[in-house]
């Protein structure tokens, strides 16, 4: 029967922890005479760097200047919206079947739509029927063969 690297009553060093028990764990962690930096800190329990940072100082730790870097958090980056529709397909001839774009050539007299998915489309992406004039906009697709 294999055994854990750790007794049932702990918890495997890499748990995370809330603040005050990371702290108080990094405390006996510095006493015992390891190396600890910005970087073994935060691997060692799970942080990013910046937590890191707070947490070593507000122990008492001394770090060195290089350490400073991560003493102010850079904000918050929002993320872009994106849309299902790549851009080049917002044009109206456009819809989004199946989770795939698919090109409107017409439609049924029972009003169902018929056309052909992008990825069906021969050389893969339309570059052909992105329209000079509006960029980002497709013009007609020519279904009259070659």
């Amino acid at each position: 029967m294999p055994r854990c690297a750790y007794s049932s009553g702990m918890q495997p060093r890499r748990h995370r922890m809330r603040r005050q028990a990371r702290r108080e764990s990094s405390r006996a962690w510095i006493a015992s005479g390891a190396a600890v930096t910005i970087k073994t800190y935060a691997r060692r329990y799970g942080v990013d760097r910046y937590t890191a940072y707070e947490d070593l100082t507000a122990i008492g730790f001394p770090l060195p200047d290089s350490a400073r870097r991560w003493g102010h958090r850079p904000p918050p980056q929002p993320s872009p919206h994106r849309s299902a529709i790549p851009q080049a397909l917002s044009d109206d001839d456009w819809i989004m079947m199946d989770g795939r774009p698919y090109f409107v050539a017409g439609y049924t007299s029972g009003g169902a739509p018929y056309g052909i998915y992008l990825d069906e489309i021969d050389g893969g992406y339309p570059t052909g029927m992105i329209s000079q004039g509006r960029p980002g906009k497709l013009s007609g697709l020519d279904l009259s063969g070659p």
